[in-house]
């Protein structure tokens, strides 16, 4: 799925991005902090890496301990951009401005989405929002009536193969923004149920779901390989469903679809200092959008592009 995805954005972004490599810059200098989303950590190390060859007395930190981290880094002046895999919290936003007497600012510098998936031997093809609240919530505000513990209690092809065998769910921890985007979109807002397996990084619960046939999982999409077999979303039983492609992501027709964000502390009025104007820059220049592309997430269009520079400047 992921290579299918990447050749597919390599062919569309190859029409419209023309990448250009900066000359080295031996005058930017200093050290810069980012603290927050797993999602968007393997992006951010690639850029503070290929941001550091251009530069190379400017040292870039990363620290990828959730979304729920930047925040916090950023209000106690622990970090210089706070990555997110989301946007903040009015709550967030609040004490951010209560520290410093004006909101935080905000960039976005990909695009992204939610993927669910089982293990390739689950005949599972298609699942709804509804189901999935069943799986994963305690709550069920999505409109299931009952909770799904079982296969059999999900799918008639699932069941032929697992009959009734426990459904083992597995997913993110609170410090993550994908645990909250997955719990207001497809939890509708309602509670994890106390037996879902979180994980604090993607990758465990990609490789929980290969290493068990009775497995489902979610993570975002720049994680998901071909290991995995992602599901049809579906919003109601007589929807035919949309498939994780790039075309309904970059369309808005996947339901789980978002921005990748880096926060950062800028008083109004002001710019940024030179190292972290610098770096968002340069993830936001046409090769910092092509590792984008790279990483298995989704370049920012054109236009998008332009207007968060314009904000940057």
């Amino acid at each position: 799925m992921k290579r299918v995805l990447l050749l597919a954005i390599a062919a569309c972004c190859l029409s419209c991005i023309d990448v250009v490599a900066a000359p080295p810059d031996a005058h930017l200098s200093g050290s810069l902090t980012s603290v927050g989303s797993d999602t968007a950590s393997a992006l951010v190390t690639r850029w503070a890496d290929t941001f550091h060859a251009l530069h190379a007395n400017a040292h870039i930190q990363v620290q990828a301990s959730g979304s729920a981290s930047a925040p916090i880094a950023l209000i106690e002046d622990a970090a210089d951009i706070g990555s997110m895999s989301r946007p903040m919290s009015a709550a967030e936003i609040a004490q951010f401005q209560a520290r410093y007497g004006y909101p935080p600012t905000r960039f976005v510098v990909a695009r992204d989405a939610i993927v669910v998936f089982v293990h390739p031997d689950n005949p599972l093809r298609r699942i709804t929002l509804a189901q999935l609240d069943a799986i994963y919530s305690a709550t069920r505000r999505c409109g299931a009536t009952t909770a799904i513990h079982r296969w059999r209690d999900l799918d008639a092809d699932a069941h032929a193969a697992f009959g009734d065998t426990p459904v083992l769910a597995s997913g993110r921890n609170s410090s993550s923004g994908t645990y909250e985007m997955f719990r207001e979109s497809a939890l509708c807002g309602g509670e994890y149920r106390a037996d879902v397996i979180a994980w604090p990084g993607n990758g465990a619960v990609v490789a929980t779901v290969v290493a068990n046939r009775e497995a489902i999982g979610y993570a975002g999409i720049g994680y998901v390989n071909g290991l995995v077999k992602p599901l049809v979303l579906a919003t109601n039983d007589m929807d035919a469903g949309v498939a994780p492609s790039l075309a309904n992501i970059v369309a808005g027709r996947y339901p789980l679809a978002r921005a990748l964000y880096v926060y950062v502390n800028r008083p109004p009025d002001h710019t940024l200092a030179a190292l972290p104007n610098a770096f968002i820059a340069y993830a936001l220049s046409d090769e910092g959008q092509a590792l984008v592309n790279q990483e298995g997430f989704i370049a920012l269009s054109a236009s998008e592009r332009a207007s968060q520079r314009a904000a940057l400047d």
